[in-house]
């Protein structure tokens, strides 16, 4: 009997469950719930029957279990008045007979991309737990620093594995490391009965675990208890762990030599056979040592710090007692079969960077293929052991072909990633090919970012860059996929440094993307006086930190991380993948960059010429999305229908396929309207990158439908509200059988993408200038005469408009794609120009588009070279060339313009184009 979580409770998991205190017949179970509720933990082994266990009444519970069969595999599930709040969990008892394996890691609690980075290598290697070595809660330990620091990143990690964790120096920095205490449960097996320093057996071996925040000196509190613990331990292996490094070539902390002093005398005399450190932000082992001098193997103890768990790397050099030093982020996997101990570093993508095997008599068995460990030249993975591979492990220990591992594997595939020689820039996450109307290349509707300090209350959103800096700076940026017409597959955001940094920040995404942009650069204090976010916005405690005690709708939702940007370099382009962000349908988006490095990173904003673009894979058609929270209007008909009612804080979005005997209906009304007309129209609706199609067939039809008049509330951020009723009726071969279905949607304001056509013609005749709307901003008319005419464009539209008729290339270049580079090119282009269009004031706009001019001249340059390499044909390039120069030329008489006049320069409109296409 599986148990699955219900909503009938009103207390919900805010953090875990994690489990705690490990042992091969207990093990302790520890969850929070936003409300008090009472605590219970039903627990089964994997062929069994649940049982529950009961705990007391809180928010907070721990449940410890005992009477569990070593080495058995059992699912949990916690409970909340009875109701399970979480799908079940699985983990395993320890037992001293067979192999086991664990992960060692430290100085990880950064909150930032590297942090989940390891993290995600973590969970692709079999581990039987986890050992931390300290630092776990960046900066200082404070409590509300554990979920987004810890709990969070490790979530999926020690709900299986238990966790022993160590104090690091920054986790005793609140309150001596009571929050520290508060959360993580420890033998405390010493006779001051402190939490802080503890031991555990695992297998056959016996870890202690110090807190070298404390004393160590001879006679001290935790010497005593180690040389106690020691001297009573029979286990094949003793290891011990703790925070500060005794043996480094790091060049920000280096060794302890206080530390060393006092426990190396322990160490050598009761045969301690690894030590585990963290403190310095990297890898370091030593050769075997005894007495501080090197010695034979197995003959003296290895140190190994291991501090490269996601904060910011340290440099490290060699010393007369390295074996390996590496600066790098990783993870130690220690594996462990009766008398062999493997330990093996292990980076970010997989790989491993050093490994050593120590043994306690006899002759270890050969490595081999099928023994469960990466451990010979040639093997990428060994069974579950498969960090390095994208999917499974082969039988021949090398990584089983799968879509997403960077590689084209016919026939199954025909591109993987950027393996896209058969369709260049357009693979789709499935690995074949997609047609370009499958992605969408959107730049930002705003961005900024927030400082603290004397520029706390300060709006820097029409600055052409974007900063982000430890606990001072926080990027902002907003996307607009209201008129996305299909859910969103994949998304990746990309992002042009100006200034690089060790850490190019973690994403997160913002739930409310009201923020205003604002029309300051930061320059100087006037920006004090702009409408933008600024700091103050956000930090409302007022205690200098954006973190989870702030009460700001704009607050990034730090539990949300996603991978960020780990190193970045200045004058290079960066890429990450931000699809979980952008799953909630149609709307607006926003997400926060943040980093843990204290070296300011810069990224370029809209403003300048090489803005932020956030690339869309679409879902095929038939994907229906679909969000809403509250009903606010209604449909009714003479026939009979089905009405599904969308709010206005939401919206609607629905790809359906019909069979040729069906018939599509799409129309307007509105609400002071009786009756809709019906008009059979198919509609392909795509950016500015594509050519928008539409066939129109009339239709007669017996069957009228009355709409009534809907009233609908419309929050007070919606600036324009428009109702859209889209009605699919199948004919069947009996009237009476007719169904109906309607969607009524309220959304916020809407634009098209430019060069998007209306699904519905216009008549010439007018009495109005609505009457000749054709809802594209490109190609405007107005009512003359009774008649509509083609109206001119203005300024910065005419620049955008020109350039969006790089649509046309589909019929020049016969529908065929665009090499990628050429694409992208004409994409920032595009984007810049944007960036100018919607740009604050005119000395902003004339600024853009100077840098605007440029992206055109770099986009013409690619387009010869394309041709040059006959990769378009002629009439091709001659179609984009004519397009580029349009652009050009209107670009230009903008600039030329005194900047009062300039926004009043009108361009008409027409089949005539500005310059030649030779």
């Amino acid at each position: 009997m599986r148990l699955a979580p219900s909503t009938a409770t009103a207390a919900t998991l805010t953090r875990g469950p994690y489990l705690q205190l490990l042992t091969r017949q207990s093990v302790t179970v520890v969850w929070n719930t936003e409300a008090a509720a009472a605590c219970a933990l039903a627990i089964r082994p994997l062929d069994g029957m649940p049982t529950v266990r009961a705990g007391g009444t809180g928010t907070v519970c721990a449940i410890a279990v005992d009477g569990l069969t070593p080495g058995a595999a059992y699912a949990y599930a916690p409970l909340a008045d009875g109701v399970p709040l979480a799908l079940e969990a699985v983990f395993r008892t320890d037992d001293a007979n067979r192999p086991f394996s664990f992960l060692v890691i430290g100085d990880s609690g950064c909150d930032c991309s590297d942090q989940l980075a390891v993290r995600d290598t973590m969970l692709k290697t079999p581990a039987d737990f986890i050992l931390h070595t300290g630092d776990m809660v960046y900066d200082t330990g404070a409590p509300q620093d554990f979920d987004p620091s810890f709990f969070a990143p490790y979530r999926d990690l020690i709900r299986r594995l238990v966790l022993w964790p160590c104090l690091g120096n920054h986790d005793v920095e609140t309150a001596g490391g009571a929050p520290w205490r508060d959360v993580f449960h420890t033998p405390a097996n010493n006779p001051a009965g402190s939490e802080d320093y503890y031991s555990f057996d695992d297998g056959n071996a016996h870890v202690v675990v110090l807190d070298s925040n404390a004393s160590t000196r001879p006679g001290s509190a935790q010497y005593t208890f180690l040389d106690h613990d020691l001297a009573a331990s029979t286990a094949t292996w003793k290891l011990v762990a703790f925070h500060h490094t005794i043996y480094s070539s790091g060049g920000v902390h280096g060794s302890n030599l206080t530390i060393r002093a006092n426990l190396v005398p322990l160490f050598d005399a009761h045969g301690v056979d690894l030590v585990l450190m963290g403190h310095e932000h990297n890898y370091e082992r030593t050769k075997p040592l005894r007495g501080n001098q090197v010695v034979s193997a197995g003959q003296g103890t290895t140190y190994i710090t291991t501090g490269g768990g996601g904060q910011a790397l340290y440099r490290v050099g060699s010393s007369s007692f390295t074996a390996h030093s590496e600066s790098v982020h990783h993870f130690t996997r220690l594996a462990v079969n009766d008398g062999s101990l493997l330990a093996q570093m292990i980076r970010t993508d997989g790989t491993i960077g050093d490994e050593v095997m120590l043994m306690k008599g006899g002759v270890p068995l050969p490595p081999r293929c099928g023994d469960g460990l990466v451990n010979q030249p040639g093997e990428q993975c060994d069974g579950a052991d498969r960090a390095a591979c994208a999917g499974p492990c082969a039988a021949d220990c090398t990584c089983a072909p799968v879509c997403g591992d960077g590689r084209v594997d016919p026939p199954a595939e025909a591109c993987d990633g950027s393996d896209d020689a058969a369709c260049p820039g357009l693979c789709l996450s499935s690995c074949r090919c997609g047609d370009p109307a499958d992605f969408l290349t959107l730049p930002p509707a705003a961005d900024t970012f927030i400082e603290s300090g004397t520029q706390a209350t300060w709006d820097h959103g029409a600055a052409a860059h974007l900063d982000a800096s430890a606990l001072s700076d926080l990027i902002y940026l907003k996307f607009d996929l209201s008129a996305v017409p299909a859910p969103v597959t994949r998304a990746t955001l990309m992002l042009h440094c100006i200034d690089g940094s060790d850490d190019g920040g973690a994403i997160y995404p913002v739930a409310d993307s009201r923020w205003v942009e604002g029309d300051r650069t930061g320059l100087d204090a006037t920006s004090a006086l702009g409408p933008g976010l600024k700091w103050s916005d956000v930090d409302t405690n007022g205690d200098v930190v954006v973190d989870t005690r702030d009460t700001s709708p704009w607050l990034p939702e730090f539990a949300r991380a996603m991978r960020g940007f780990g190193s970045v370099v200045a004058g290079r382009d960066f890429t990450v993948d931000v699809t979980p962000a952008f799953q909630a349908g149609p709307g607006l988006y926003a997400l926060a960059i943040t980093t843990n490095s204290s070296n300011k990173v810069t990224y370029s904003s809209r403003e300048s010429a090489t803005p932020p673009v956030l690339r869309v894979e679409l879902a095929p058609p038939g994907t229906t999305t679909t969000t809403s929270t509250s009903m606010t209007s209604t449909t009714s008909s003479t026939v009979p229908t089905t009405s599904t009612t969308v709010p206005t804080t939401s919206t609607s979005t629905t790809s359906t396929t019909t069979s040729a005997t069906s018939t599509t209906s799409t129309t307007t009304t509105s609400t002071t309207s009786s009756t809709t007309s019906s008009t059979s129209t198919t509609s392909t609706t795509v950016l500015a990158t594509t050519t928008s199609t539409t066939s129109t067939t009339t239709t007669t039809s017996t069957t009228s439908s009355t709409v009534p008049t809907t009233s609908t509330t419309v929050p007070a951020t919606t600036t324009s509200t428009t109702t859209t009723s889209t009605s699919t009726t199948t004919t069947p071969t009996s009237p009476s059988a007719t169904t109906s279905t309607t969607t009524s949607v309220v959304p916020s304001t809407t634009t098209l993408p430019p060069g998007t056509t209306s699904t519905t013609t216009p008549p010439d005749d007018c009495q109005t200038d609505a009457d000749c709307d054709r809802d594209d901003p490109c190609r405007p008319r107005r009512c003359v005469a009774q008649r509509c005419q083609d109206a001119p464009l203005m300024g910065l539209e005419a620049v955008r408009c020109a350039l969006a008729l790089e649509g046309e290339r589909a019929l020049a270049c016969g529908g065929r794609r665009l090499p990628p580079t050429l694409s992208l090119a004409l994409g920032r282009t595009r984007a810049a120009i944007e960036a100018a269009e919607s740009s604050g004031s005119v000395k902003h706009a004339r600024n853009a588009l100077r840098g605007a001019l440029r992206l055109l001249d770099a986009a013409a340059r690619k387009l010869r070279k394309t041709e040059a390499s006959h990769a378009i044909d002629a009439d091709c390039g001659r179609a984009l060339r004519g397009v580029l120069r349009d652009a050009r030329v209107l670009a230009k008489r903008y600039l030329k313009n005194r900047p009062e006049t300039a926004a009043r320069t009108a361009v008409p409109r027409g089949p005539q184009r500005i310059g030649t296409a030779d």
